[in-house]
């Protein structure tokens, strides 16, 4: 009976220890990606694309480029949202943006402390199921899958049962990337919001 619970035990980790795997041997990554957003009901709701960048620590862009030329960065302190359109940037503090951000995923160092992680099949194509520990996330699950060990895709279902769909194309891994790259100047002339 004991050997027969351990052996469960075994199986439910092997999934949290392939997805940890798959994500300390990322340091840092960069592409293209394009986004799909459905809500409860599998409408879709909106579609974008642009680029992405993330290093370890702490350091990530997301630049759309289509429909909206809006831009997410952090530098390790501070979370920046610009929206050109409305000549606005909010700024955040990089902590109080963990529990908002599902790509704060990548920088997890001990992923089965946060998440209970399955393996699932979908269309034929292996993905991890990361379903949050805490009530305080502001989304139920995230699902992320690779393809020769660099990041192909990722799905988020938020509280309010939406879903947001990622492709990730042209991934370059773990080559070298500057750090001053991540840093935000402000624009002229913008409101700031600070959160």
């Amino acid at each position: 009976m004991l050997l027969f619970y351990l052996n469960i035990n075994l199986l439910w980790a092997a999934p949290a220890d392939e997805l940890s795997s798959l994500l300390n041997k990322t340091i840092a990554f960069s592409g293209q990606f394009s986004q799909s957003v459905y809500d409860n009901k599998s409408q879709l709701i909106e579609e974008a694309n642009g680029e992405v960048v993330f290093k370890k620590p702490h350091f990530f862009k997301w630049i759309y480029q289509a429909p909206h030329q809006n831009q997410i960065i952090g530098d390790g302190e501070t979370v920046y949202i610009y929206d050109p359109d409305l000549s606005q940037v909010i700024m955040s503090k990089f902590s109080q943006s963990k529990n908002n951000n599902p790509a704060n995923i990548f920088f997890l160092n001990n992923i089965e402390e946060y998440f209970k992680v399955t393996k699932i099949l979908i269309e034929d194509e292996i993905w991890y199921r990361c379903e949050s520990k805490s009530k305080d996330i502001d989304y139920q699950s995230i699902e992320i899958s690779f393809n020769e060990d660099k990041i192909h895709g990722m799905r988020v279902v938020d509280s309010l049962q939406n879903k947001i769909i990622i492709n990730f194309l042209n991934i370059l891994q773990n080559r070298n990337i500057d750090e001053a790259s991540f840093l935000f100047n402000v624009p002229d002339n913008v409101e700031v919001i600070r959160n």
